[in-house]
Order: C-alpha cells, then structure tokens, then sequence
C-alpha cells in the first residue's frame, strides 16, 4: 500500500504506574518500544499512554485509558506535524473508536476493519458488556466507512442497524510471494520432519476462541496416533493452560507447540503439513484457513461465523460442528485419507491475495475523500 499513498503507522503503548512498587515504572519504561522509528520505509510512532494500577479497573480500562490515549494522539500529531487526509483504523474497539474521536477532533474521514472479535463478542447482548456494545455501535456509526472482512460480519452489522451502503466486503489478504506452494518433501527435510508421518498443523493466537483446547482434545481421539503429529504454531494467553493439556493427556511427543513463528517460516511449515486444523469457537473469516489454502492445503474448521466463506467446496476441506472434539477427530482422520488436488485447492484463494485486496482499499479511500466529501457505496 505505501507504493499507493502516504503511510504513517500509529500504535499506542501502554505506561503502567505503581505508586506501591514505584521502583519498578523505569525499568518498565525501559523495556516498552523506541517511540519513533521506521520500518520498511514506513513512519511508526508508539506514542505512550497512561494506566494508574492504583485506580479501580473499569474505571481504568474505559475513561482513564482511552482518554490518555486521545491526549498522547493529539500531542504526537501536533508535535510531529502529522498530515494525513484518513485514518485507517484495524478493529472496531478500541482503534475504532480512537480512530473516530480523532476524526472528528480534526475533522478527517475514518475507515474501520472489522475483524471478527470485535463485532462478535462486544455486540453479544447476552454475555457482552454493555460499555463494550455502546461503544463499538458508536464507532460503526460514526465512521464513515466499514471494511469487514466476511459476509457473515456484514450481516451481523445491518442486524445492528448499520448502514448496508458504508460496508464493504474483503478480506484481510495475503503476500502471494511468500505464502503459495512449495514442494512438501524440500520443506520436511529443511524442517527435520519425517515424510512417513501425518502431519497436522494450527497456527494462530492461542486465545480460548481459537479452541486449540478442542484441537488437542481430538488429536488424542485419533486412531492410530503415533503416526500422526500435530504442530501448533503460536502465541497467547493460553499457552501455559494448553502446555498442561498436553502433559495430562501425555502427548508431549506427538504434540508440539512451537511459538512464534516468521511469515517465511509459517509457509515453510504449512507447505510441509498435510492438513490444516481451524476449531475456532467463533472466527470473522480466518486468516489462518486462506493461508492454508493459498499453499493447496486441505483445512478441517468448524462451520462458524465466516469460515464456510473459505471452505466453501468439499474439494477444499471438511467442516464441522464447533467444540465438537468427536466430531472433529473424525474430519481429520477422513481428511488424511482423502487424495486432495493441491493445484485446485491453491487455486481458490486468488481472489484474495495482496495484489487483488490493496486496489479494492485504496478505491474506498478515494471515495471517501473526493472533491464534494460526498460518501459513496461500496
């Protein structure tokens, strides 16, 4: 996008301050990112924003963050002499919401991208919280265009009561000249993994709606397991909890977690998987799935929020009831046993790489800042 337009990338950084351990705020200063730097051509700010421990958490979390997150936005944009004509904000809250306020401060038009989360949960008016729905309906108004990476995210927005004319399909995307298909014996041997065993991976955040808990628990279903490896690639909060899964279950040989992994290394390791695993409790599109198939991989994924999208065609992967380890063991053995046409399923992301996403993003931001200011439809 920066060989199309002007790019400056801002990232707020949370400033903790303790007034029982103050010992401890320089040395946390000390280890958050440079404030300014550049990468890849591009200007990136991390400007910093304050969070009193001392001072009760919703209190903290919903009026002292966000207002010292507008203030420290402000203060860079008037410091650095930022010019922009848009601000492209990823998620609804609280980048969303962010964008928005600032929009109106400085009167600029605002996109939002709506990825999954922030529209499935913080619209839940069962479980949700009420300050969360207020506010991501908030900026879902005010914005002057929504990208949402899924039909399913859309329908879920008019539900809401969202314009259908500010909302516009696509998807996240991906780099064509990284993820695409490599032969799988050169990947296995780079990678040390032996070609006579199943290989099933996972790669994502390991966060409880991603269900690797669910993953693991069929992986031990599966017949004939110590022919079959499952890798997960990732991090997150759920990490020491899945760890322990696997100690209790006594997989520690057949499943590995590997961690964070490069956009290089992850090809490597999904060209040299044979199927793809995505048992998500619930998911905007998954990234993880187009990825996959990008490199002609076959993917088992519960049938949730905009997955079927993906998985559409029963040549491209299986799927299934959500946190259903039987049924989703089950998927994966018939999965191995299927001949899948590497070509045909690799076929069925083009419409979503890099190339074709960035011309569809860059034509919303002109419709948004044309000569009359008028909004136009998608």
């Amino acid at each position: 996008m920066s060989k199309e337009c002007e790019i400056t990338l801002i990232s707020p950084v949370e400033l903790s301050i303790s007034l029982k351990r103050p010992w401890e705020n320089i040395k946390r200063n000390k280890q958050l990112p440079r404030v300014e730097y550049r990468e890849r051509g591009i200007s990136c700010f991390r400007p910093r924003y304050i969070d009193l421990s001392f001072f009760p958490y919703r209190w903290r979390k919903y009026y002292l963050q966000i207002w010292t997150m507008v203030l420290s936005l402000i203060f860079l944009v008037l410091c650095k002499r930022i010019r922009f004509d848009i601000i492209h904000a990823h998620f609804v809250y609280r980048p969303g919401y962010l964008a928005v306020i600032l929009g109106k401060i400085f009167g600029k038009p605002t996109v939002i991208t709506a990825h999954g989360s922030d529209i499935h949960q913080n619209l839940n008016t069962e479980k949700g919280n009420r300050t969360l729905r207020e506010r991501t309906l908030f900026s879902l108004r005010s914005c002057w265009k929504i990208i949402a990476v899924s039909n399913y995210l859309k329908t879920r927005m008019i539900e809401e009561g969202i314009d259908e004319n500010k909302i516009c399909v696509i998807p996240c995307g991906f780099p064509e000249e990284k993820i695409h298909p490599k032969n799988k014996e050169e990947m296995r041997k780079k990678l040390s993994l032996l070609m006579e065993e199943d290989i099933i991976m996972y790669f994502g955040n390991l966060e409880k709606i991603k269900g690797v808990d669910i993953l693991i628990n069929a992986y031990a279903l599966i017949k004939g397991m110590n022919k079959v490896k499952l890798l997960i690639i990732g991090d997150g909060s759920q990490k020491e909890e899945l760890i322990n899964q696997i100690r209790k279950n006594r997989l520690e040989e057949r499943v590995l977690l590997l961690g964070y992994k490069s956009r290089e290394a992850l090809s490597e390791y999904i060209n040299a998987s044979d199927i793809v695993v995505v048992s998500s409790r619930d998911e905007g599109r998954s990234l993880a799935a187009v990825e996959a198939v990008a490199c002609g991989k076959p993917v088992v994924a519960s049938r949730v929020g905009g997955i079927p999208e993906v998985i559409n065609d029963e040549k491209v992967g299986i799927l299934v009831e959500k946190e259903n380890p039987v049924a989703l063991s089950e998927a994966i053995e018939r999965a191995l046993k299927i001949s899948w046409n590497a070509e045909y399923i690799s076929k069925q992301s083009k419409d979503e790489s890099y190339s074709q996403v960035i011309p569809k993003i860059i034509k919303i931001y002109g419709s948004v800042i044309n000569e009359n200011g008028k909004r136009e439809t998608c």
